[in-house]
């Protein structure tokens, strides 16, 4: 098999963080401005990322790898495992980009779908492998998140979790998004056991029907049709959600601010699965978001 190196960009779930397990729409759009392709060094001199992909190969191997709807080709990965296979990639770890799904893409299309063209592959049916594969870093995944990386393009999970691609380019919404490093990490696997635990109370499953999953939805289907009022109207309600119900997920430092943000037409929300990493700041414009910024002192990555 020829080695072929091929970039995957890191991912934004703007909207249906924890939400796409339980029935509610996710949005998802590529990152280009981090990204990850697999490489060999035969000095073997990236042990880390080596060792990292060496366990998962172990981890396909528990798997029943024929009745994934694309097969790896384990004695291919053993090879270049072999070979000192990396993944040379400047995605931040456990900051909500998808550094694992850029990484389970990478693998995917070099040892499962090897010389398919992507068009022809159905997305629902890559998203159930995908899901498999991902579980191994954070115990349960919705396989969105490789999926991006994958196909490079923006996604729509419906709420019957069919997988559609959707036009959407942010540059073109007249919004403005930026992301805020809150500085510190936040691995994902500690924080969904954390949800599904809560969402086993019944009070706190009826808030997350009745309050999250139309907010969340609402944002989605008003971004897709640009209607700005509206978007904003359920933005308010989801982000008001999150810091009564997702306070775990939000670093403790960060609550004021958001709370704060809200009147001066900064909407900040979870990326992710939060708990550090970046957050996503959101504002009718560029210029409103900057003056909010300056006079807090915050340092934004701009989106687009």
């Amino acid at each position: 098999m020829n080695f072929k190196p091929e970039l995957f960009n890191s991912k934004l779930l703007l909207f249906g963080e924890y939400g796409l397990m339980f029935n509610a729409m996710a949005l998802s759009v590529s990152f280009p401005r981090f990204c990850g392709s697999l490489e060999l060094d035969p000095a073997n001199s990236h042990r880390e990322s080596t060792f990292e992909i060496q366990k998962f190969y172990q981890y396909l191997t528990t798997l029943e790898n024929k009745k994934l709807h694309f097969p790896f080709d384990l004695h291919g990965l053993k090879n270049d495992l072999d070979k000192g296979l990396y993944f040379n990639s400047n995605i931040p770890q456990q900051y909500g980009l998808g550094s694992s799904g850029a990484l389970v893409a990478a693998l995917f299309s070099q040892y499962a779908a090897h010389g398919i063209e992507k068009d022809k592959l159905s997305a629902d049916l890559l998203k159930v492998d995908f899901a498999q594969l991902e579980a191994y870093f954070h115990g349960k995944s919705s396989g969105i998140d490789p999926l991006v990386s994958f196909l490079n393009r923006p996604l729509l999970l419906d709420s019957k979790k069919m997988v559609q691609p959707v036009h959407l380019d942010l540059a073109q919404t007249g919004l403005s998004f930026a992301l805020i490093d809150t500085l510190i990490t936040g691995p994902t696997g500690p924080l969904v056991e954390h949800f599904i635990e809560c969402i086993h109370n019944p009070e706190y499953k009826k808030a997350f029907d009745l309050q999250f999953i139309p907010a969340n939805n609402g944002c989605i289907e008003s971004l897709l049709k640009n209607d700005h009022s509206t978007f904003f109207s359920f933005l308010k309600q989801l982000i008001r959600f999150e810091l009564e119900h997702f306070g775990r997920m939000i670093p403790a430092n960060f609550h004021p601010l958001i709370s704060e943000a809200l009147s001066q037409q900064v909407y900040i929300k979870l990326l992710g699965s939060g708990g550090g990493g970046f957050l996503l700041a959101i504002s009718p414009s560029e210029i409103n978001l900057n003056k909010w910024a300056n006079r807090k002192g915050i340092q934004l990555l701009n989106v687009v």
